[in-house]
């Protein structure tokens, strides 16, 4: 990404979404520093890092769409991505639907899987992308943010993945509880 600036950034982006197993957090995160270094300018990183994580979504969906399981169970082995993790991520977006893409999108070890059960379960094209790019768009500044705010110490969010993607879903409790109680308030009036 240093030699070859965005365009790799963007590859790379891609590649990620697309089920190939590069973390977000090491792209993002260097992107990020190479913001902290004047290399990279801020808005851009981020533009670039959520148009290619929707573009590699997509690529994904349609890997699902077209491929479906009988892809994943062929060639899932050489990209990390195995019966386990399409599991959990098609339970959570048969149970969810647009809201499992969202919060799978916001999910560190899912956010690369869910667009592919969102494929095979042909979930409507246009709901999806929306889903997506709400799900990217905090993602990508977060992971941006902090690699330019750590500067030199960039490598730390690989190390505080865990750490982060706790802090994640707090705030996700955090939301869904504030949403029910509106919900339940509306509903009982």
């Amino acid at each position: 990404m240093e030699t070859y600036g965005y365009a790799a950034m963007f590859i790379c982006m891609v590649l990620e979404n697309a089920n190939i197993p590069i973390p977000s957090e090491i792209i993002l995160g260097f992107a990020g520093y190479l913001v902290f270094q004047g290399v990279f300018d801020l808005n851009t990183a981020i533009i670039v890092g959520v148009v290619a994580g929707i573009v590699g979504s997509v690529v994904s969906y349609w890997l699902g769409e077209y491929g479906g399981r009988p892809v994943l169970m062929k060639y899932g082995k050489y990209i990390l991505f195995n019966e386990d993790k399409f599991g959990a991520a098609e339970k959570l977006f048969n149970r969810y639907g647009g809201a499992a893409v969202f919060i799978g999108r916001l999910l560190p070890g899912v956010r690369t899987f869910i667009s592919f059960p969102a494929g095979v379960a042909k979930y409507p094209m246009t709901p999806f992308v929306i889903w997506t790019t709400l799900g990217t768009i905090p993602w990508t500044i977060l992971l941006v943010w902090l690699g330019m705010k750590l500067g030199e110490h960039w490598k730390d969010l690989i190390e505080y993945n865990h750490e982060l993607l706790i802090a994640m879903i707090v705030v996700f409790v955090i939301v869904a509880v504030v949403y029910g109680l509106k919900y339940w308030k509306r509903r009982k009036q």
